[in-house]
C-alpha cells in the first residue's frame, strides 16, 4: 500500500479536450485533476479560445480543472489569468514546457527557460495576481541540459507556486530520450510544494518506478491515457493494492465509440472529414500494440463508416488489450530505463 497519489491528465494540445475528458468520464476512469490544452496569451487577444472553455465551463467530472497559459508578457498572462478564474476554474497553470518550435521561438512554453529573467517575472505577477492554492506550474528540466534545473528550479522555488509538475526531459529532448528522474527527486526534496512527475508513465510497473526513484506527490499521463484511457483507474487501484481493469479489444471499441460520439458533439456544424480527422488524432497512440493493420487502414479511411467499420471489424472480440505499449515507436520511447535505474541520486555539487 502506498500514501494516495495525485493523478493527473497532461495537457496536449488538440487531443485532451471536452470530448476526451468526457469519455474518461463515461469510461470511469478519471484523473483527480485536469489542466486545458493551453491558452495562447498575446497583447491582442479579446476573448480566450472559446473551445478550450468549453473545457473549463462544461466539465462534466466534478474533477477540479486549471486553465493552461502559454505565454511570457507579464501583464497579458495576468490579464489572462484573472479571466479564466471568472470561469469555473481551480486555478491557472503557467506552461514552461511545450517544445514546439513556433511556441519556443517566441519565448513562450519550453523558450522560457532560455531566460531566467523572463521566467522570474511571469512567475512573480502570476503569483501576485492568483489566490492560495490557484497556482501551479509545469516545466522541463532546461532547454539544451538537464543540469540547467540547477539554476531553474530555485526561480521557481522563490515565487512559491502551489504545485510543480516536471516533465523529467529537455526541451531538446522532446520526447525521444529517457527520462531524468533523480532532477524530479531534488525538486521533491527542495520545494515546500507537491511535486509531480511527468514523463514514460506507460503502466503501473513505470508509475511504481517513479515512485521508488523519486518519491513524487503525483504523476501526470498524457499519450498513455490516450492509449490506454483505463491507466488512471488502474495506477489508483494498483496504488491501493487492488486488482487492476484488464480492458479488452472489446472494451477498446466501447471506448472510441464514445469518443466518437462526444467528438461529434463538439462540432456546432458537422463536416465528416473534420470529425474523422480529430478521431485519428487520439487514435495514433491507441493503435501502438494493436494489430498493424488497424493503424494502416485507420489512417486512410476517407468517411465515418469506413472509419467505424475499420474499428468494428478488428476490436469487436474479447483479445486482451496490451497494458503496456511497444517500446520500438517514437510515440513510447525508452519507458523501460525507469525499470532498470536502481536508485536516483542528487548530482554532486548542487545547492539550493
Amino acid at each position: 500500500m502506498h500514501k494516495p497519489m495525485l493523478l493527473a491528465l497532461a495537457p496536449m494540445k488538440d487531443v485532451t479536450d471536452l470530448a476526451f475528458i468526457k469519455t474518461l468520464n463515461d469510461l470511469n476512469s478519471l484523473p483527480d485533476y485536469f489542466i486545458t490544452e493551453y491558452f495562447r496569451t498575446v497583447a491582442h487577444h479579446k476573448k480566450m479560445d472559446p473551445y478550450i472553455m468549453r473545457s473549463i465551463d462544461e466539465n462534466p467530472t466534478g474533477r477540479p480543472i486549471y486553465g493552461q497559459l502559454v505565454g511570457q508578457e507579464p501583464e497579458h498572462l495576468v490579464r489572462d489569468a484573472l479571466n479564466l478564474m471568472n470561469h469555473a476554474c481551480a486555478g491557472v497553470d503557467l506552461n514552461m514546457g511545450c517544445p514546439a518550435p513556433i511556441v519556443c521561438r517566441r519565448g513562450a512554453g519550453g523558450g522560457m527557460l532560455r531566460s531566467l529573467r523572463a521566467m522570474d517575472s511571469a512567475l512573480g505577477a502570476l503569483r501576485d495576481s492568483l489566490p492560495a492554492g490557484g497556482f501551479s506550474v509545469k516545466c522541463r528540466l532546461g532547454y539544451e541540459t538537464p543540469d540547467e534545473f540547477e539554476r531553474i528550479l530555485p526561480v521557481i522555488a522563490r515565487h512559491a507556486p502551489d504545485r510543480v509538475c516536471i516533465h523529467a526531459r529537455t526541451v531538446r529532448e522532446g520526447y525521444r530520450s529517457p527520462v531524468h528522474p533523480e532532477w524530479v527527486k531534488w525538486a521533491v526534496e527542495t520545494l515546500k510544494c507537491p511535486v509531480i512527475a511527468n514523463g514514460n508513465i506507460v503502466d503501473t510497473q513505470t508509475a511504481e518506478a517513479w515512485v521508488r526513484l523519486a518519491a513524487p506527490a503525483g504523476l501526470m499521463a498524457g499519450r498513455t491515457a490516450l492509449r490506454n484511457p483505463w491507466i488512471f483507474s488502474q495506477l489508483r487501484a494498483h496504488f491501493r493494492g487492488e486488482a487492476a481493469t484488464a480492458p479488452t479489444f472489446r472494451d477498446l471499441l466501447r471506448y472510441i465509440r464514445s469518443l466518437y460520439k462526444h467528438t461529434l458533439e463538439m462540432q456546432d456544424h458537422y463536416v465528416e472529414e473534420k470529425h474523422i480527422h480529430r478521431m485519428k488524432k487520439y487514435l495514433v497512440y491507441t493503435a501502438r500494440g494493436l494489430p498493424e493493420e488497424f493503424d494502416h487502414h485507420m489512417k486512410r479511411a476517407k468517411t465515418s463508416r469506413d472509419f467505424m467499420h475499420i474499428c468494428e471489424e478488428i476490436l469487436d472480440n474479447d483479445t486482451p488489450f496490451p497494458s503496456t505499449p511497444p517500446e520500438d515507436t517514437h510515440l513510447f520511447a525508452h519507458f523501460n530505463a525507469l525499470l532498470t535505474q536502481e536508485k536516483a541520486c542528487l548530482p554532486a555539487g548542487i545547492q539550493l
